[in-house]
């Protein structure tokens, strides 16, 4: 059987006829950089880590710890966290527009609400706390000082750890689909693609690397014909990302298949839950992975 390759995209924007994923629409400019440094990535939403989806946005602070961190948008801070490992120290902010926001590996807390944990922490005799907060007890407003940035908990290195979730059913979003002010003037890259026979399981298999090729912005396979030996057949990429004024290969938003011009299948990386971030193992070629290969991430089922 012969099968040609005529489309792989990975575009925020659909180009194709029909789309897989419809569009989304959230609140544009409602959260301010937490930051009083522009916006830099060391890891984005949806970024594939071991056995986990990056459930948000890690913000360089400049290799330096004691940046001011300031409230995203106005509302009360309903949560306060302070455990040895994962966020180290946090804060939660609910906001009244349905969603809370997370601030995470930071060094202190502003006076009053530090103040106010060490009580806490006396009366139920234990460091490690997350206790829920009142409405009344620390309203807050666009951009004000909240917390010290760090590098606590399970950070390796100085960053603030940032989320939007929706509050009522605490599931974690995207920043980027909220206008955060980050420069992106640069496009995704693709580093392999792989073939599979689809009359097998991925674990009864080894993927077939197709070798690719750059030309300007596009990305095409080095053979023109791909030959292949079996009528069913799927695909698999590893592909990175990056932003204006960053080097660091973060992940890709959404990916896309498209034959002959229509969209078949494909991923997007805009909503994900606590509860199902290990799907992650479903989502690339797991077998692969494991015995010490890159990251492939299936555009099958």
């Amino acid at each position: 059987m012969r099968f040609t390759l005529l489309a792989l995209c990975l575009y925020l924007s659909i180009t194709g006829h029909g789309q897989v994923f419809p569009p989304n629409s959230y609140p544009a400019n409602y959260f301010r950089n937490p930051l009083a440094i522009p916006i830099s990535l060391a890891g984005n939403f949806g970024e594939l880590r071991p056995n986990h989806y990056h459930m948000g946005f890690d913000l360089k602070t400049d290799h330096r710890e004691n940046l001011p961190v300031y409230a995203a948008a106005d509302g009360y801070i309903v949560r306060v966290k302070i455990e040895p490992a994962g966020f180290g120290r946090a804060i939660y902010i609910r906001h009244p527009n349905g969603y809370t926001t997370v601030y995470g590996h930071l060094n202190a807390f502003m006076p009053a609400l530090d103040e106010w944990l060490k009580q806490q922490q006396y009366q139920q005799e234990t460091w490690r706390i997350f206790p829920e907060l009142s409405p009344a007890l620390f309203p807050v407003k666009k951009g004000d000082f909240i917390a010290f940035s760090g590098n606590t908990g399970g950070s390796q290195g100085p960053h603030v750890h940032f989320e939007i979730r929706t509050s009522a059913d605490d599931i974690n979003l995207n920043p980027m689909l909220f206008h955060l002010p980050v420069a992106d003037n640069t496009k995704p890259s693709i580093s392999r693609l792989a073939l599979y026979d689809r009359r097998l399981s991925v674990y009864e298999q080894s993927p077939r690397l197709i070798p690719i090729k750059k030309a300007g912005a596009d990305y095409s396979t080095v053979a023109p014909l791909i030959t292949v030996n079996t009528p069913k057949i799927s695909f698999a990429i590893s592909a990175s990302d990056t932003h204006s004024g960053s080097a660091n290969p973060n992940g890709i938003f959404e990916a896309d298949l498209y034959d002959n011009g229509q969209a078949v299948i494909g991923f997007q990386m805009d909503k994900i839950s606590y509860n199902t971030t290990r799907n992650l193992n479903a989502h690339i070629d797991y077998k692969t992975k494991a015995n010490g290969g890159p990251y492939l991430q299936q555009l099958f089922e």
